[in-house]
């Protein structure tokens, strides 16, 4: 019998505090076991500050930024900013670091390299164990770490930072894909980099980062699905994800309405400008991409991706619903109304 299915759910910090807080306590109610905060310090509300309110009004519901990175808060912040929101809320709190995104493009920089990862994690995960580091001769150490573990995890997308990952955190998101052959091919890379520290998969916290959005029908999520589907599936998967996920997208000349959104297609604020930028896109490769990508469809068809995902060992969700600024409100209605008892009835819940 497969494990149960844990799913945790992206909370922007785009609306105000009083409302970010009922929106958190109803994502709690809905189900849901975690709740990733939003952190791109240009377009979302300070992660930190929300995770602190979040612990104070929850009472289950795990919460990490998502995701931090290494440039626009210090090694030591972070630890300490971890650290702290730990204590409101022991043993459901883990960090987890990427390169930045918008973090960087927003305030003009490249993301941050694998080596700063690397030095960024392993520099946290000793701070939080209170062991001392050495800032280039000067050493240091978290003066109020608790000694409770803190998961560090890494997001990541392509081979090497999947498989630094494997290597040196405690876990990872994986924002690849959901489909066979995209899990059976990030799983190997988790493997190959587990295996240069000596652990195996099973010492690995997997999170599988799923685009996200249910509707009816099953058109009309697919087109409001288009600049994320197009944004991962052609700009920025390339030769990544397509030959695993059995794919063969032709090649498009990328038109200069999609440079003009703003900060990004997946991340755009108008998100009709957005849609109307993918045109150049046929409908029946943006249905492939919708498929490749995680759950897009009516409620009742993502319940059931989900079921079938599981006997790949899928099993633990952070749903990344399409529209990264809105509220995620429709996806709280339909998996406490139809997705959450689906899967209670599959035994899966």
């Amino acid at each position: 019998m497969s494990q149960p299915v844990r799913v945790h759910l992206r909370v922007p910090g785009t609306t105000p505090m009083p409302e970010l807080v009922t929106l958190i306590e109803s994502s709690e109610a809905a189900g849901f076991d975690g709740a990733g905060i939003l952190d791109s310090q240009m377009l979302s509300r300070d992660a930190f500050v929300i995770l602190g309110q979040a612990a104070t009004h929850t009472a289950r519901l795990e919460l990490f930024p998502a995701v931090a990175n290494p440039f626009t808060r210090h090694a030591s912040v972070l630890a300490g900013a971890i650290q702290t929101v730990e204590e409101m809320a022991p043993g459901r709190v883990k960090l987890v670091i990427g390169t930045g995104y918008t973090s960087a493009s927003t305030i003009g920089r490249k993301p941050a390299t694998l080596a700063e990862m690397r030095a960024c994690i392993t520099t946290v995960k000793a701070l939080l164990a209170g062991e001392t580091v050495d800032w280039s001769g000067t050493p240091g150490r978290l003066g109020y770490a608790s000694g409770r573990r803190i998961p560090v995890l890494m997001a990541a997308s392509g081979p090497k930072a999947i498989e630094l990952a494997g290597e040196v955190a405690d876990g990872v998101v994986l924002l690849t894909g959901f489909n066979r052959g995209i899990v059976e091919t990030a799983l190997a890379h988790l493997e190959r980099g587990a295996r240069r520290a000596g652990r195996r998969l099973d010492d690995l916290e997997i999170i599988w980062a799923v685009r996200t959005g249910t509707a009816a029908p099953p058109d009309e999520a697919r087109r409001m699905a288009r600049p994320t589907a197009v944004h991962w599936g052609i700009l920025r998967w390339g030769d990544y994800w397509l030959g695993p996920a059995g794919l063969r997208i032709p090649k498009f000349e990328i038109p200069d309405a999609v440079r003009k959104v703003y900060p990004d297609l997946s991340h755009a604020y108008d998100w009709e400008a957005a849609i109307a930028a993918t045109s150049f896109v046929p409908d029946e490769v943006v249905a492939e991409l919708c498929d490749a990508l995680g759950l897009i469809g009516t409620p009742e068809h993502c319940a059931g991706r989900i079921v079938e995902m599981t006997t790949l060992g899928v099993c633990n969700l952070y749903l990344m619903p399409f529209q990264t600024f809105a509220p995620p409100e429709q996806e709280i209605r339909a998996f406490r109304d139809v997705v959450f008892p689906y899967l209670h009835t599959a035994g899966l819940r």
